[in-house]
C-alpha cells in the first residue's frame, strides 16, 4: 500500500514521522527527568521539615514530655498533605503521633506499622550511621530521622506525606510538554510539506520530462541544469541520454530516407514526399511536376570501366542534379541509374525547363575517372505535370504520374537519348 503512494507523500510522512518519534523520545526523557528531579525536591522539602521538627522534639523526648511532643506535632495540621507524623523512643514505643483528619484508622495503623517495620529494618542505618531513611511510593512518601541528645539516639521521628503535589506538578508538566510537542509537530509537518518540494521537485520535473518525451517522441527536450548537487548530475545524465537517442534517431532516419551511395533521398522517401506534395497541390489547386531520368549507356560504363567507376558516375550525376534542380525541388535516386525530381508548383513548362537544365549540365560535366581518363555521360528524361482535382484518388494519381514520366523517358531513349520528352 505504502509503495503506491507518491514520493512527495512518502517524504512528508518520513519527515513528520521522524519528527514525531524524536519528540516522543524527547518528551519521555524530559518527563522522566522531571519526575526524578521533582521527587528529590519533594523529599528534600519533607526532610527539611523533619529536621526542624526533630530539633524541636529533642528536649521533649529527652525529658519524656508527651504533652510537649504533641504540641510540637500539632502545627502539622495546617499542611493538608501531611498524613502521619510519629515519634518513637529508643525502644520503639510510640510517644506521640499526628494523623490527618481524613486518614482512616486502618490506613493510619497500616502506615504506623510500616514505620515500625522500617525502623527495625533500617536500625543500623538510623542509630549507627546517623543517616536519614527516605521512601517514595505512588501514593505517599516519608522521611525517618533519628533524634539525638548528648550524642546518643533517644528516638526516631517519621513524617509521611501524600504525593498529591508531586503528581499535580508532573501532570501539569506533562500537559504542557504534550501541548508544546503537538504544536511543534504541527509546525514540523507544515515545514515538511513546504520543504519536501526541495527534494521532490527535481524528481517530479524529471518524471514530467520523461512522460513528455515518451508522449511526443521529441528528444530535443532538455532539463535546465542549474544545480551542483546529485540532482544536477542526474539532469545532465538525462540530457546526455536524450542527446544520444536524438543522434541515433537522426542517423536511423537518415539511413531510412537517404540513398547510401549518392546521398540523395531514396525511393521510399521520395514516394512519401510525392504523396505529401500531391495532397498539398490538390488542396491548393496548384500543379505538380515530376521528372524521371536515366543515365544513357550506364551498363557499358560498368562493363568497360568497372563498378567503382559506375559508382563514381552515379555520385557525380547526383551532384549535378542537386545543383541543377530548384532549391525546393526533391531529387531522389529511384533505383539503379534512374533518378526522380519532384517539382512542387511546377507546370509542364517549368518542369521541362528543369529537365533541360539537368540534361545540359550532365552533358557538359567532365567526370575524372582518377587515372583512367575522363568520361562524359548523358541522360534521357521524361517530364510530366498535372493539377490534381479534388475528386482524384492520390494513390492513383501518384502511380499515373510516375508511369507517364517513365514512359516519356523511354520515348526519349528511343528517340536518340540525351533529350527530354513531355508525357
Amino acid at each position: 500500500m505504502f509503495h503506491k503512494l507518491s514520493i512527495r507523500f512518502k517524504l512528508v510522512v518520513l519527515l513528520a514521522g521522524s519528527a514525531a518519534l524524536a519528540l516522543l523520545v524527547s518528551s519521555l526523557i524530559t518527563s522522566y527527568t522531571t519526575y526524578v528531579t521533582e521527587s528529590r525536591a519533594s523529599l528534600r522539602v519533607l526532610q527539611q521539615l523533619t529536621s526542624v521538627i526533630s530539633e524541636n522534639m529533642r528536649a521533649a523526648l529527652a525529658f519524656h514530655d508527651v504533652h510537649s511532643a504533641g504540641n510540637i506535632l500539632a502545627p502539622l495540621r495546617v499542611d493538608s498533605h501531611i498524613l502521619l507524623a510519629v515519634v518513637t523512643d529508643d525502644v520503639g514505643k510510640v510517644w506521640s503521633q499526628y494523623r490527618h483528619p481524613t486518614l482512616s484508622k486502618a490506613q493510619g495503623d497500616a502506615m504506623l506499622q510500616h514505620v515500625r517495620d522500617t525502623i527495625t529494618a533500617e536500625s543500623q542505618k538510623l542509630f549507627d550511621q546517623e543517616a536519614t531513611v527516605e521512601h517514595l511510593h505512588d501514593d505517599c512518601m516519608g522521611v525517618l530521622q533519628t533524634v539525638w541528645f548528648d550524642g546518643k539516639p533517644i528516638g526516631v521521628l517519621a513524617v509521611i506525606s501524600d504525593t498529591q503535589r508531586l503528581r499535580t506538578k508532573i501532570r501539569d508538566f506533562i500537559l504542557v510538554q504534550l501541548s508544546i510537542s503537538l504544536l511543534t509537530l504541527v509546525v514540523l509537518v507544515f515545514l515538511s510539506v513546504r520543504l519536501q518540494a526541495l527534494f521532490t521537485r527535481p524528481i517530479l520535473d524529471l518524471v514530467a520530462a520523461m512522460h513528455s518525451v515518451a508522449a511526443t517522441k521529441d528528444y530535443r527536450h532538455a532539463l535546465s541544469v542549474q544545480r551542483s548537487d546529485e540532482f544536477g548530475e542526474l539532469y545532465e545524465g538525462f540530457d546526455a541520454m536524450l542527446a544520444e537517442v536524438r543522434e541515433r534517431d537522426e542517423r536511423l532516419s537518415k539511413l531510412a530516407t537517404t540513398d547510401a551511395l549518392t546521398g540523395l533521398a531514396n525511393r521510399r522517401h521520395a514516394m512519401d514526399v510525392l504523396a505529401t506534395m500531391l495532397a498539398r497541390s490538390q488542396r491548393k489547386g496548384e500543379p505538380l511536376g515530376v521528372v524521371m531520368l536515366d543515365i544513357d549507356f550506364f551498363k557499358k560504363v560498368n562493363d568497360h570501366y568497372g563498378h567503382p567507376a559506375g559508382d563514381l558516375v552515379l555520385q557525380t550525376v547526383a551532384r549535378v542534379l542537386q545543383d541543377s534542380a530548384r532549391e525546393y525541388d526533391l531529387v531522389a535516386r529511384f533505383g539503379g541509374e534512374e533518378f526522380l525530381v519532384i517539382c512542387e508548383g511546377a507546370t509542364v513548362e517549368m518542369a521541362a525547363a528543369v529537365a533541360e537544365r539537368i540534361r545540359s549540365s550532365v552533358q557538359e560535366y567532365r567526370i575524372n575517372l582518377q587515372g583512367d581518363g575522363f568520361l562524359y555521360v548523358t541522360v534521357s528524361l521524361g517530364v510530366h505535370a498535372r493539377t490534381p482535382s479534388a475528386d482524384d484518388a492520390l494513390e492513383g494519381v501518384i502511380e499515373s504520374m510516375i508511369k507517364t514520366a517513365d514512359e516519356a523517358m523511354y520515348r526519349a531513349k528511343e528517340s536518340g537519348r540525351n533529350r527530354f520528352v513531355v508525357g
